[in-house]
């Protein structure tokens, strides 16, 4: 099992755990990108443009798009430093969001990465989106272009630190996604 392999199963198992899985028929898909150090959550578009409509014009509203949390200055950098590492992880800093919005299946255009397939109900996809939409700042700034795709970043909320990261994000969008089948 890979790194990004155990990163992932570590990330969803402390959203189970931290609601439970409760009983549903699993009729949404949302998927967990892992590119190795970084993670994030691929939702249809135009489910986020309904919870965020202010977002159309920049994501559009075919296909799907991918979110991803980071460190203000590290997460969007195209190049990095150990310097800027270590001061992403040993200091609490602002935040950002990088959204990219994609046509196509997300297996197909994350080929290279791991992905994680999270089926759920309508209240747990819901639940997702409202985690997404409440981590932008809420006068939606633009700050620059994705690292790939035609996305953008975005000021986000909370402080990214060594105890609040990328994934620690995931796993608050997927706290309440969890449920089972009959």
């Amino acid at each position: 099992m890979s790194r990004s392999s155990v990163l992932l199963s570590a990330v969803l198992l402390s959203a189970c755990a931290h609601q439970g899985i409760r009983p549903c028929e699993p009729t949404r898909t949302l998927y967990v990108v892992s590119h190795g150090w970084h993670s994030g959550v691929v939702v249809e578009r135009a489910d986020l443009v309904k919870q965020m409509p202010a977002l159309a014009p920049e994501i559009g509203r075919e296909g799907y798009v991918e979110i991803g949390w980071g460190e203000e200055r590290f997460y969007p950098a195209r190049e990095t430093t150990v310097g800027m590492a270590l001061r992403a992880l040993l200091q609490p800093n602002s935040s950002v969001l990088q959204v990219v919005p994609f046509a196509g299946a997300p297996r197909r255009y994350f080929a290279g990465s791991e992905i994680v397939e999270v089926r759920t109900d309508d209240a747990g996809y819901s639940a997702a989106l409202a985690a997404m939409a409440a981590s932008f700042k809420p006068d939606l700034q633009r700050l620059g272009r994705s690292l790939y795709g035609e996305g953008w970043f975005y000021r986000a909320e909370g402080s990214f630190h060594l105890f609040n990261t990328c994934n620690t994000w995931v796993s608050a969008v997927l706290r309440n996604v969890a449920c089972s089948g009959p």
